[in-house]
């Protein structure tokens, strides 16, 4: 009886390896695949279709902030640890 189990034990972990790396294997492909198509509709948008480059500048810093316009922060507690 208890070789029975035991051996029942062993094949059914086997079966469960082999079904777990066929489906990690199909799941690791498609994940690859869906990768592979964005990466190619990226390039499909990306590139200029007529030809012509377009040129985007970088945007306008803002102000530095003055004493005036600081409304303050929050005040943090903190306990200081002894070691």
């Amino acid at each position: 009886m208890l070789g029975k189990i035991i051996v029942f034990v062993i094949v059914v972990g086997f079966i469960m390896r082999l079904l777990s790396r066929s489906l990690i294997g199909r799941i690791y492909k498609q994940a690859q695949e869906q990768q592979r198509n964005m990466n190619q509709d990226q390039q499909r948008s990306t590139r200029p279709s007529d030809g012509n480059v377009n040129v985007e500048h970088a945007p306008k810093k803002a102000s530095p902030k003055s004493a005036d316009n600081f409304k303050g922060g929050d005040y943090v507690d903190y306990e200081e640890v002894d070691e």
